[in-house]
């Protein structure tokens, strides 16, 4: 049994005037009349002191007191509350009988719900008459699983959700509109919005999160009373027990539920390709049908780990991206990414929901400890690309395991040691899927051969204007960034470009000759990176 001291406070009004003199809120276990010292067991018990010297032996025992005065006008020193000008101790004391009897009855009636497996619905109806506010459970999918039957509401986004049993993409809309997620996703208490913006009431939410996804939230609308403390108090003894469904259908060693795995599979494998299709069916697991998304590869070495045993440790790395063992491959679907200026690594910590580390930190951290390495996918919006993404990272992890690629990979290609990205290594890929022939034809352009016969004058005569026109257009052609990586003045720079172009006829002002030149060049260090 257990109440607040916020919550007696509450409903002791209709008593008298309260008054409180004390900041703490303890949770109470049981009210009796104070007698003694001798019969005083501490301070989960709160005692009822009808004079002042009751009271003041009562805090020296180290209990909690209300002092109840019906002729009295002052709050007596040492009572947490004093109940003034109001009813006799008797009725005080038998006010607070009957309270901590009744939150006894809906505890023990929650407890004995989950206990017998009871549904998230039954626990909501035995809570209607404390909750007093219209109240709705939620999936990760925002899918409807429990509500207030006999609160009335007359707000418009919760009519339409229980109406449809989820919330529609209009409503899932606008909660992205005034971010509504991020503070959902991020928060580990209550959510309380006073913004009117959405909900024509206050609103306070709470969600619940595992190592390994998204999964249930409970939002209060505050249409019949206002988030007191009290009322938070008693909102917070319902989401305890709402808290015991979380663990238990989301709980940390399960990576993802058998539907989340179904979807996956049908969007890695080609299964689904339909757009509405997908639309539809990603809003019943928790995925976003439109979001920056990306996609790991990640394959177990031949004397790894079973595949099984990485999946579970990515999941939790990872969470709260979705994890799948597909072609017995561990993938990895990540939606977690904030930041529409982050182009392909996710650097920034802030960008990821946790405000930690994000995906790619983890997930190279745990890559590291198991010496494997993965590929990912470049950048996506739409969950009807997944199926090209699989293919980039799956590409991008063949390449990892090329030594000679890898051996002579230049710095800025990689950021991170474990993670080969396909952005990085398209050139790489078009290059080994060609043929002899098909490689002289793209490497004999006008621009490729300007590179040759550079790079054959450099060899003769020992100098590197191969390299320097390479570092030149790679930096834009700014003399003081190019001077400062080559360790040159910039005056020397500017004679230097000058007479390349002066000997081999080329004009670097010429964007499209600067195009098919880098062109040339990533082509020639693919080609010379295969052939070592």
């Amino acid at each position: 049994m257990s109440f607040t001291l916020n919550i007696v406070e509450h409903e002791l009004e209709p008593f008298g005037r309260v008054v409180r003199t004390f900041d703490g809120n303890p949770v109470l276990g049981e009210v009796r009349h104070y007698l003694n010292a001798a019969t005083a067991e501490g301070p989960a018990t709160l005692y009822v002191c009808d004079n002042e010297i009751d009271v003041l032996a009562a805090h020296q025992a180290g209990c909690y007191a209300v002092y109840v005065g019906p002729d009295a006008e002052e709050p007596v020193e040492g009572a947490v509350l004093s109940v003034l000008e109001g009813e006799a101790a008797s009725v005080v004391f038998d006010a607070l009988l009957d309270i901590a009897r009744r939150y006894s009855d809906w505890e023990r009636s929650m407890d004995f719900l989950r206990l017998t497996d009871g549904s998230l619905q039954d626990l909501l109806d035995v809570s209607e008459p404390f909750l007093r506010n219209n109240v709705v459970v939620l999936d990760p999918a925002l899918k409807l699983l429990a509500y207030t039957k006999n609160v009335p509401c007359d707000d418009p986004i919760t009519v339409a959700l229980i109406e449809h049993g989820y919330h529609t993409d209009e409503n899932v809309r606008k909660f992205k509109l005034h971010k509504r997620f991020k503070p959902w996703s991020e928060s580990d208490g209550f959510v309380i919005n006073d913004t009117h913006t959405i909900c024509k009431y206050v609103t306070v939410a709470r969600s619940f999160k595992s190592r390994s996804s998204f999964s249930i939230i409970s939002v209060m609308m505050c249409n019949v009373a206002d988030p007191d403390p009290y009322l938070l108090d008693i909102y917070e003894m319902f989401i305890a027990r709402i808290g015991y469904y979380a663990e238990r259908d989301y709980p940390d060693n399960k990576p993802s539920g058998s539907v989340v795995d179904t979807f996956l599979k049908d969007l890695l494998s080609g299964g689904v390709v339909d757009e509405g299709a997908i639309v539809e069916r990603s809003q019943y697991v928790g995925i976003p049908h439109d979001a920056r998304f990306c996609l790991f590869y990640i394959k177990a070495g031949e004397h790894s780990m079973p595949s099984s045993r990485l999946l579970s440790d990515v999941s939790l790395s990872v969470a709260p991206a979705k994890t799948v063992i597909f072609d017995d491959a561990v993938v990895v679907l990540c939606f977690n990414c904030q930041n529409s200026k982050c182009a392909q690594h996710c650097l920034a910590a802030e960008a990821c929901p946790h405000n930690k580390r994000t995906v790619s930190h983890r997930l190279n951290d745990l890559l590291e400890r198991y010496d494997l390495t993965c590929g990912r996918s470049s950048k996506f919006t739409g969950l009807w690309h997944t199926r090209i993404a699989y293919e980039q990272a799956r590409q991008a992890y063949l390449i990892s395991q090329d030594k000679s690629i890898v051996a002579n990979d230049p710095v800025e290609r990689r950021i991170w040691s474990r993670i080969f990205s396909f952005d990085a290594y398209a050139m790489t890929y078009l290059v080994k899927k060609m043929s002899g022939d098909e490689l002289n034809m793209i490497r004999l352009t006008y621009a490729g051969a300007i590179l040759d016969e550079m790079a054959e004058q450099d060899k003769a005569s020992k100098t590197n204007n191969y390299e320097f026109l390479n570092a030149y257009l790679v930096h834009e052609r700014r003399l003081t960034v190019v001077a400062e990586k080559l360790h040159m003045h910039r005056n020397n720079v500017s004679y230097r470009i000058n007479r390349i172009e002066k000997q081999f006829g080329i004009d670097t002002n010429d964007p499209k000759l600067r195009q098919d030149l880098l062109l040339a060049y990533a082509i020639r260090n693919d080609i010379m990176q295969g052939a070592q």
